[in-house]
């Protein structure tokens, strides 16, 4: 994580990560016969390790609506470190890597699997399981939005001077969701007149 967080993938290589984390590169390739191997378990470490921050970051909440609205700062939080930025960095590699564009959909298609199941959970604890694809889309245009802005400040080297409005603007999205569902509305929020 730590050499392509600070290095990029290009710059990673096999022999570099074997020097960093001090075994010989022998045992390195022993563990992971290729860098797509590597790469690959780096995303899936990078993948739990950005979870893990998500949680320790909404304890203070208990499950339901407290927790939704917070996921978005959750979320942000998680971006910043370096396990996100690693996790980053293999994604973006794939478009161009030919090996790692092969098998990074497996990977890319467990992920989504684990959130979707997350957003389940979540659905259930709001009471509103009927009500799983709105949620869903607000969870997935957090992610990509949050995304796109935490990306904007590692290759670009700032976090954008809009950041504080997207946030708001999410939490205002997930808000009106809330409110929807605590009313018992059978609307979804994305057919809500939003002037």
């Amino acid at each position: 994580m730590r050499c392509l967080a600070e290095f990029g993938y290009a710059a990673t290589s096999t022999p570099l990560v074997a020097k960093l984390a001090k075994v010989s590169r022998g045992s390195l390739l022993h563990q992971f016969p290729t860098k797509i191997d590597l790469m690959l378990a780096v995303a899936d470490y990078a993948s739990g390790a950005r979870g893990a921050k998500v949680r320790e970051h909404l304890a203070p909440y208990p499950d339901g609506p407290d927790r939704f609205l917070h996921g978005v700062d959750a979320v942000w939080a998680s971006l910043h470190e370096p396990a996100a930025i690693a996790l980053m960095e293999v994604t973006i590699a794939a478009r161009s890597d030919p090996e790692l564009a092969e098998r990074y959909p497996q990977f890319a298609g467990d992920l989504e699997a684990g959130l979707h199941r997350a957003r389940i959970r979540m659905a259930e604890y709001l009471g509103v399981p009927e009500r799983l694809e709105e949620i869903e889309a607000v969870a997935h245009l957090t992610r990509v939005a949050l995304n796109g802005l935490a990306m904007d400040s590692v290759f670009i080297g700032r976090v954008s001077p809009d950041a504080d409005k997207v946030l708001a603007l999410l939490k205002s999205i997930r808000r009106r969701l809330l409110d929807s569902l605590q009313a018992g509305a059978d609307t979804p929020v994305s057919k809500v007149d939003h002037k």
